[in-house]
Parts: structure tokens; sequence; C-alpha cells
């Protein structure tokens, strides 16, 4: 099933969603619980939500069932989630260092992973996951397109 761009937009949202609740529960039990550093903890919290996040986005959003390139869409998509994990982890480190809190951590991850969300979407939608446009006037064309013998 191919979504529109409202479609891909409420999927896209959906997956980020669940993302927010796995970074979260991990970030908050490796911080609260064990006791980890603020920094060390968003690492490992935004590290293990990225890998689901990139498979449904891709699967669920995109419907991209085809090979995946790892130049083209793999590590592209984790060059950006690594670019969401510097900004969430200095804004973790400062919430840290100014509050000690959980609240707070928790929510400078949120606030990093909230400013790259559109910029993402674009990325994924436009350029990671976006399927070429088929000719104009359908499969004879596109095969003519290819090189193939008409039928």
């Amino acid at each position: 099933m191919r979504w529109g761009l409202l479609g891909r937009l409420l999927g896209y949202s959906t997956v980020s969603a669940g993302t927010v609740v796995v970074t979260q529960a991990v970030l908050v039990g490796a911080y609260a619980v064990l006791g980890w550093p603020a920094v060390a903890a968003n690492v490992v919290a935004v590290c293990v939500a990225a890998g689901p996040a990139y498979y449904a986005n891709r699967r669920w959003v995109w419907s991209r069932t085809d090979r995946h390139s790892l130049t083209g869409e793999i590590l592209p998509f984790w060059a950006y989630s690594l670019a969401g994990l510097g900004i969430s982890s200095l804004l973790v480190a400062l919430a840290d260092r100014w509050w000690q809190s959980t609240v707070a951590v928790s929510a400078a991850n949120l606030i990093g992973f909230g400013v790259l969300w559109a910029g993402k979407f674009i990325l994924l939608d436009r350029v990671l996951f976006a399927r070429p446009e088929a000719p104009a006037g359908g499969r004879a064309d596109a095969r003519r397109a290819a090189g193939a013998p008409e039928a």
C-alpha cells in the first residue's frame, strides 16, 4: 500500500511516538534506575531505538520491501540519527549539570529529538525512501525508457 503525504506523515508520527517511548524507557531506566551518567544513558537509548525506527519507517510508512541500500539509505539515516544524538547529548549533559533531575534529562532528550523531527521526515520522504516517478505513459513508456522491447 502506498500512502499519500498525509498518510506518510501520520505513519511517521506513529513510528516517532513509538521511538520516543522506547528511547525514554531506556533513558530513564539507565539514568534513574541504574545510575548511569546522563550522556551514556542517552547514547544507549538513542542507539537502541534507531534501528527499529529505520525498519518501521522503511517498511510500514514508505512500503519499501526492496533491498536496503547501505550508502543510499542506511548510512544517511544513521548520520541523521547521530546528528540528533549529538544535539540531544549536549542538551542532556547541560540538563544533568544544571538540574541533576530525571525529568530535566528526559525533557532535554525530547527537545533534541524534536529539533530534527520535521527535517528527518523530509529527508526520508524526499530522499532516502523516495521512489522514482513512473513515466506519464505508463508501463509501455517505462519499458521503453528502460530499453526493453515492447510487447
